[in-house]
């Protein structure tokens, strides 16, 4: 009977020890799998180039600030009775303009330019979207002279309908006075980075393998091209409007409670009137 027992105990330990390894070895699998996707969804992201994205970012942020400014002044002028006189081109106005502008806006301009928060928008819908398998194989296509010219007209086309819709609704105005030197950092970035006038035979001819990127089927887990082109169109262009958005509103916010800091000019512009 103890000979029994004794063998019994070896099985159950020896049983226990296989599923212990098991369960190891599935949860070193599974570590391993996680980072590969982390690390394939970080290059998908990296391959972007952003600047388009965040110098339309920095110009539609100040023109909405430099409007946020003069409304606010114009609202507090009227509260303080200084009638039609103060506005835009009084000494006073415009100073009142530039300190609201230069404190609500420095910090989040320079996040904006910086672009980590269009990177990381990428990165949670790339990982929300698609598994560690599909992220490497975009990843491994952007790598390549094809994906390269690719992702170029891709970037191109998510910044200019970044400002597109700001224009279309009446949000973005060409000549604004006060924000020339965004407009013109914006068009300086965008005139090395305009596509060729390539037809799409021409660039399909050119770049085979971006044709074969988009050219199949959605479903298909082993052709996520038309997903990935879907998802930064819609998904990704939402994502980066609203922060835009966002934004402009925590600016308006910040202005709304410096008006001490332009009180003095209001004062002194109704002392000299």
């Amino acid at each position: 009977m103890k000979v029994l027992r004794l063998s019994q105990w070896v099985v159950l330990t020896f049983a226990g020890l296989a599923l212990l390894t098991g369960a190891g070895a599935q949860a070193e699998d599974k570590a391993e799998a996680s980072q590969n996707k982390r690390e394939a969804v970080q290059r998908v992201a990296d391959a972007h180039d952003e600047v388009l994205i965040t110098g339309a970012a920095r110009l539609i942020v100040k023109q909405f600030s430099i409007r946020i400014a003069r409304d606010l002044l114009t609202t507090w002028g009227k509260e303080d009775g200084l009638g039609t006189a103060w506005k835009p081109g009084v000494p006073e106005f415009d100073q009142a303009e530039r300190q609201l502008i230069a404190a609500a806006t420095v910090q989040p301009l320079a996040q904006l330019a910086q672009g980590v928060w269009v990177k990381d928008i990428r990165t949670e819908y790339v990982a929300n979207t698609f598994d560690g398998e599909s992220a490497d194989t975009i990843a491994t296509h952007f790598e390549t002279k094809s994906g390269k010219a690719q992702l170029a007209m891709m970037d191109w086309f998510m910044g200019e309908m970044t400002l597109f819709n700001y224009t279309y609704t009446g949000r973005f105005q060409y000549d604004l006075k006060g924000a020339e030197q965004e407009l013109k950092e914006l068009q300086r970035a965008a005139q090395p980075r305009i596509p060729k006038k390539d037809n799409e035979l021409e660039f399909s001819t050119l770049n085979p393998e971006a044709f074969q990127f988009v050219a199949c089927s959605p479903e298909s887990r082993y052709c996520p091209g038309v997903r990935y082109a879907r998802m930064n169109a819609i998904s990704v262009q939402g994502a980066i409007l609203r922060h835009i958005d966002a934004v402009g509103f925590e600016i308006q916010e910040a202005m709304r409670g410096l008006r001490g800091e332009v009180q003095p000019m209001i004062d002194a512009f109704r002392a000299r009137s």
